[in-house]
């Protein structure tokens, strides 16, 4: 008979131990709710200031472009090799701090996590095409393209496809030098697209590909040639993000070769976190 108060007993203080148990699993879990929202807002309110920033930036930029685009085209008339070589100045440096707002931009969202793809069906040798079209404006470097063959279709985000194909031979451009010709290449095997863009310049050192993917990292005073770093490491994020990856091959004084393999299948919408290095094939 005592056994069995007892056990009544530990059966009720079991069942209220239970209770009070949830409602601090529920309370706790009510202020969890609260701090992950009041975290959202703050990300937010981050976001605001790049988004402002890249706006106010690039409308005057637009403006400038537009302007040196129809200097260029002998729209007010025609200019003298001299004065072609000043609008060709403005031109490729307007071009690029255009795409450093954008890329500022899309740095910022991918650390919030608060970008995903925007899917719809986009051709490869199309949006290299156009990419390599915009670039040629912007380089006295010749780009030659190889682009020839059958369609090669995707589902994927066009615009930042673009932006890292943009960057990725920005970044070419910038690391061959005087007198290199930049290379890209477009083909298909097994079931991946892939873009090759190759140059037959300075290559990269040892700390120079160390830094590649490492916003920032250059020394004082080499930023005119190495940039901020901070395209590779947004091409590097968005090329993963759609189920790729980037290779590198490069050898100080013989040039550099990227190549950015795209599968053609359905990988996740959420861009994942950097990766720490590049891969080497």
């Amino acid at each position: 008979m005592h056994a069995l108060v007892w056990a009544v007993v530990l059966l009720g203080v079991a069942c209220a131990g239970s209770g009070v148990l949830a409602l601090v699993l529920r309370r706790r879990l009510t202020l969890l709710r609260a701090d992950n929202e009041q975290l959202r807002s703050v990300v937010r309110r981050r976001m605001e200031r790049p988004q402002i920033f890249s706006h106010e930036v690039r409308t005057p930029l637009a403006l400038i472009r537009g302007a040196t685009e129809l200097l260029l085209e002998g729209t007010p008339g025609p200019l003298t090799e001299r004065q072609r070589e000043f609008v060709e100045t403005i031109a490729d440096n307007t071009a690029q701090m255009t795409q450093l707002s954008e890329t500022m931009l899309t740095e910022a969202r991918i650390e919030a996590q608060l970008l995903t793809l925007r899917r719809e069906r986009v051709e490869v040798r199309s949006l290299v095409r156009q990419a390599v079209s915009e670039l040629r404006h912007f380089t006295r470097i010749p780009i030659e393209l190889d682009n020839t063959g059958a369609r090669i279709s995707l589902d994927g985000d066009p615009a930042l496809l673009r932006q890292a194909l943009w960057n990725l031979v920005n970044n070419a451009v910038r690391h061959a030098g005087p007198g290199a010709t930049i290379s890209v290449q477009v083909s298909e095997a097994d079931e991946t697209a892939v873009i090759a863009v190759t140059d037959d310049g300075a290559g990269m050192t040892d700390s120079d590909r160390a830094r590649l993917f490492q916003p920032f990292s250059s020394p004082p005073g080499e930023n005119d040639r190495h940039g901020t770093g901070l395209g590779m490491l947004v091409a590097q994020r968005v090329i993963a993000a759609h189920g790729g990856r980037l290779l590198i091959d490069t050898i100080d004084g013989r040039g550099t070769s990227i190549l950015c393999a795209l599968p053609l299948g359905d990988p996740a919408t959420s861009l994942p976190p950097p990766a720490a290095d590049q891969e080497t094939p």
